[in-house]
């Protein structure tokens, strides 16, 4: 899945929402067009739904540092 910037105005996908789209989420698994279309609004608050469910992971802890120990 990407996420890009709309290049054409089209409606936002959101129910209730009669904003022009700005973003459009796109599932490139599908052989038809299985876009989603979001205005910067719906993204923002699609994002911190989302945010509460998804918790991205660090790479290195922090409290492990490389090298010497002090």
């Amino acid at each position: 899945m990407l996420v890009e910037k709309t290049k054409n105005k089209i409606k936002c996908d959101s129910n209730g929402c009669n904003k022009i789209a700005d973003y459009s989420i796109v599932n490139k698994k599908f052989v038809f067009d299985g876009s989603i279309y979001l205005c910067s609004s719906c993204l923002n608050e699609l994002f911190s739904e989302i945010s509460k469910f998804v918790v991205p992971k660090n790479v290195k802890p922090i409290y492990k540092r490389g090298g010497k120990s002090e």
